[in-house]
């Protein structure tokens, strides 16, 4: 079964996410960024432990 749009429905996925990142950058504090930053290292951290 094939999407329509083919390779463009990736672009508009990632345009929609980046739309959304940037007015909740816009809307939260500092402090929420460097949580999310730090749990997103720590998910990669052990995500590499595990296929390491």
């Amino acid at each position: 079964m094939r999407r329509r749009g083919g390779g463009k429905c990736i672009w508009g996925r990632l345009a929609v996410v980046a739309g959304i990142v940037i007015i909740l950058a816009l809307l939260l504090p500092p402090a929420f960024w460097w949580m999310v930053l730090a749990v997103l290292l720590i998910g990669l951290g052990i995500w590499f432990l595990r296929c390491g």
